[in-house]
């Protein structure tokens, strides 16, 4: 099989490269880095572009790139339109009428967030722009007759939140963290084999990965303690809302419902605290090292 991931030099969009790989596919992928696109498996493509080149002739099309910063979506509408919503689209097109499949990475931010394990067949309810960018281009992917694969937080022992706050607490400093604003982990790697299962199966519609719990920043920040030894005392418990984050894009709950995923191929959500033991295994070694 053909692939080509949008985005490749993401972190899910390298992940999944290397697995793809390793599964003999033929891969290629796209970034807007042009010193990494002078040949081989690599072209240039920027989303944001007013016009844009068609891919090449594939089996299926991965659409991992998105500005998804909500403060970013906010204030460049426009920009973050072309880049989510309008150029994904018009490839997406391109690829269908020439005979490919899609995929388009998604996330629960199309929904309200006010619930727990949101269903796939919900109507999405976005808060914020991001979330409506989202659901208005899972809207066009699905009318082609794509597949959209949700997922909820991705977090690594390479970089992230999680590994800075593991290096702070353990060099003695305080943290502070959100008590309001909840997020809902899951390995990487439970993204790259979700997103691989949902490639290899013919179906369209609507797939859900997701970690089992949704836990606040400042619980997480409290775990993190808790292993490291460290007095929770060290972790400064605040809100949000009181720091500048609109109402509209705190999340209560960010997890979903994975039973087609699961159905599909036995996935089972990561719980929270497991995660985050993971990230902190894994984050041990980089700061050892360092």
């Amino acid at each position: 099989m053909r692939a080509i991931i949008i985005g490749v030099d993401g972190l899910i969009g390298k992940a999944l490269h290397a697995n793809l790989n390793q599964k003999a596919y033929d891969v290629l992928g796209t970034t807007r880095r042009g010193g990494e696109a002078a040949g081989g498996d690599r072209l240039f493509l920027d989303l944001s572009a007013s016009s844009l080149p068609s891919l090449p002739v594939t089996d299926v099309a991965i659409f991992c790139a998105a500005m998804s910063k909500f403060a970013d979506c906010r204030n460049f509408p426009d920009l973050a339109h072309r880049v989510n919503v309008t150029g994904p689209l018009a490839l997406a097109t391109d690829v269908v009428e020439r005979g490919g499949r899609v995929l388009m990475l998604s996330s629960s931010i199309v929904f309200d967030c006010l619930s727990p394990r949101a269903e796939a067949d919900r109507p999405p309810e976005p808060r914020c722009a991001y979330g409506r960018m989202m659901a208005e281009a899972e809207a066009g992917i699905l009318a082609l007759g794509g597949n959209v694969l949700r997922l909820t937080k991705i977090v690594t022992p390479e970089s992230g939140r999680l590994v800075d706050w593991t290096g702070a607490l353990k060099q003695g400093q305080q943290l502070r963290a959100f008590e309001d604003h909840r997020f809902c982990p899951m390995g990487l790697e439970n993204a790259v084999e979700s997103i691989t299962a949902v490639i290899e199966q013919p179906d369209g519609g609507i797939f859900q990965a997701s970690g089992a719990d949704d836990i606040s920043y400042a619980d997480a920040a409290r775990h993190l303690a808790d292993r490291l030894g460290i007095p929770r005392t060290r972790i400064d418990g605040t809100l949000a809302v009181d720091h500048g984050v609109p109402q509209n894009e705190n999340t209560p709950f960010t997890s979903l419902d994975t039973s087609r995923l699961s159905a599909l191929t036995g996935y089972r959500p990561p719980r929270a605290h497991d995660v985050i033991d993971q990230v902190l295994a894994g984050a041990f070694a980089d700061i050892a090292a360092s």
